[in-house]
């Protein structure tokens, strides 16, 4: 025993030192190497909360050689670093870059509402860019990825004198008033009103209301740049072949981008720190970041069995059942239909309950009934899990029924610690909880530290292992947790490891990745039957949305779209349930970190409606 615990401990030393030379690298790309300096900043708003922003300032820049800015917004389900892509590859070309978190967005304050007066916080934000002495004031880029332009797009009106180019990425296309306007459009848009269809090398005569947006009378092409800067008429639609929440992650959006502000800002002149457009360093950045959040992640492993080898939390670590292990076909009959199920209720119940009405009927419901509940993703997530949880249960318990005169037992479901009668060891549960409870904190502080040490969380893309921005997103994490931990409870433990439990292979290592994969297969193969309807046809036939094409408009947008983010997200959480039922032999444990680690996700980055 003290070797496997002396082995934990080398593991687990080994994973730290990972994760912090990943954390330093992404930190080292973030600033050039000590060519950028990068801050978070505190600006009150208007309206008296406070916007929280991210600055990058290459040490160029001072009050005797003051440089153009760029402010860099983000979309709606995200936040400040979302656009590092742009924020880095401008600052590292000489830009000064202000990323501000909007109203109701990682660590702002506030309930996100879109639109004058203040514009989500960024006409606060804009006018402390502006004053800053290191800042060419009249030299002011604004850029946007989705709810971003549509935040932008208000702010020249409100400072006329000192916005000089634009980019909307994957929005509006403007109006022509707007100076120097750069479009990085998504071909596979998923949102209708954001979206051009034509394939590349066909003109744009079919968008009246675009190109009159653009104030361009005749047909324009794709990549081609009409108008000059001098004048403020410059446009341009450059064609990004990406769907829109990715399009940040593409050499061609951010290269366009770059050169775009080069032209409008620097009139043409790089300057000492121009680097060629398509010379990128951002994706790195963003690898490292997912190398500390696959790191943390897979440092639950050896603290769990060096914490479950001290004699205080021996006992949650409970033997396997051994009995009710399902025949190959009734196991992928189970698996199918529970798969299925997932499919059909992602689609119906986060629609309806989360996210907002547009105007189709569908959308806020759960917000509308529990005014509480203000994480408008969140709701759509909470009634996925909720409404499965639900079906499972009726589901179980009409199995269940027939199951019991066959001798399957409570026990047999990885619920009770007897084999005969149902029996809760309340004892053993109070420290499966307090095991969770520290397992959960070793993850949050050790992000924490170097998300204080070095600006740092640890994410791929999009918010995931970051700090809860203020005391609502804390509030947040508990209320959103009881939907979460009834369905890891229920569908990701009784059903998983209980009704459709799979049978011991010839190694532990071979069980866990034979486990994991139907695991997958039964959990998350629905999800992707949705993903492949919508975009399958799109991407490989030209056909456009899936769901569009059979007249059911109201479920395309933001929930498919969300899909590219939950799959791989649940493909590897559903690996750690499974090592940690696997390793207690009872489902608590598992349900609650995986539970506890989603909603981490959810609270601390969605957005707050």
């Amino acid at each position: 025993m003290k070797a496997d615990v002396r082995k934990n401990w080398n593991w687990f030393f080994a994973l730290i030192g990972i994760v912090a030379i990943s954390a330093w690298m992404s930190f080292g790309i973030e600033r050039d190497w000590g060519k950028v300096d990068v801050s978070i900043v505190k600006i009150p708003d208007f309206d008296g909360q406070i916007v929280t922003a991210k600055l990058f300032r290459p040490i160029i820049a001072t009050a005797d050689n003051p440089l153009p800015a760029v402010m860099n917004m983000h979309g709606y389900q995200n936040d400040k670093n979302v656009q590092d892509p742009f924020s880095v590859e401008l600052a590292r070309r000489g830009f000064v870059v202000l990323a501000p978190d909007a109203i109701g967005h990682g660590d702002s304050e506030g309930a996100g509402t879109m639109g004058m007066p203040h514009v989500m916080g960024n006409e606060a934000a804009l006018a402390y860019l502006i004053s800053l002495p290191f800042v060419d004031s009249e030299n002011i880029g604004l850029m946007g990825h989705s709810m971003g332009t549509m935040n932008a797009v208000l702010l020249p009106a409100l400072f006329p004198e000192n916005i000089k180019a634009m980019d909307s990425q994957a929005s509006l296309p403007g109006s022509p008033e707007l100076p120097n306007f750069l479009i990085t459009q998504a071909r596979y848009d998923e949102f209708g009103f954001f979206r051009e269809m034509q394939p590349r090398t066909e003109e744009l005569t079919s968008n009246e209301t675009r190109l009159a947006a653009l104030g361009i009378e005749e047909p324009i092409e794709w990549d081609t740049t009409y108008g000059n800067f001098e004048d403020g008429t410059a446009r341009r639609m450059a064609f990004i072949n990406m769907d829109h929440h990715l399009l940040p992650l593409t050499n061609k959006a951010v290269a366009e981008a770059l050169d775009w502000m080069r032209l409008g800002l620097k009139d043409g002149d790089g300057g000492s720190m121009w680097i060629e457009p398509t010379q990128q360093i951002f994706m790195w950045k963003e690898i490292f970041g997912f190398l500390t959040l696959l790191g943390t992640l897979a440092s639950l492993i050896p603290l769990t069995n060096i914490l479950l080898a001290n004699d205080y939390f021996k006992a949650v670590a409970q033997p396997l059942p051994k009995s009710n292990i399902p025949s190959s076909r009734n196991w992928w009959l189970l698996a199918t239909i529970n798969m299925l199920i997932g499919g059909i209720l992602y689609v119906l119940l986060p629609t309806y309950f989360g996210f907002v009405d547009l105007g189709s009927g569908w959308g806020g419901k759960l917000e509308a009934w529990l005014p509480f509940m203000k994480l408008q993703m969140g709701n759509g997530v909470a009634a996925f899990f909720l409404g499965n949880a639900v079906v499972a249960t009726v589901l179980f318990w009409i199995w269940y029924r027939g199951a019991k005169k066959q001798g399957v037992t409570m026990y047999d479901m990885g619920v009770s610690f007897d084999k005969k009668a149902t029996v809760i060891d309340w004892g053993i549960i109070g420290k499966t909880v307090l095991l969770g409870a520290i397992l959960f904190l070793w993850m949050y502080l050790f992000e924490g530290f170097f998300q204080w040490a070095l600006g740092q969380e640890f994410r791929f893309a999009w918010p995931y292992m970051r700090q809860f921005g203020n005391l609502s997103r804390l509030g947040y994490f508990f209320i959103y947790l009881i939907p979460a931990l009834l369905f890891f409870l229920i569908n990701g433990g009784i059903f998983l490891f209980g009704q459709a439990r799979q049978k011991e292979l010839e190694t532990p290592v071979k069980t866990q990745i034979v486990w994991w994969l139907k695991v997958v297969y039964a959990m998350v193969t629905g999800l992707f039957l949705v993903w492949a309807f919508q975009y399958v046809p799109w991407f490989l036939l030209g056909m456009g949305p899936g769901f569009e094409n059979v007249g059911l408009s109201q479920f395309t947008g933001m929930w498919p779209l969300m899909l590219f983010v939950y799959i791989p997200e649940f493909i590897i959480l559903f690996f750690f349930l499974t090592w940690f039922y696997r390793r207690t032999g009872r489902i608590y444990l598992g349900a609650l970190m995986i539970s506890s680690i989603a909603i981490w996700f959810l609270a601390a980055g969605s957005v707050i409606g």
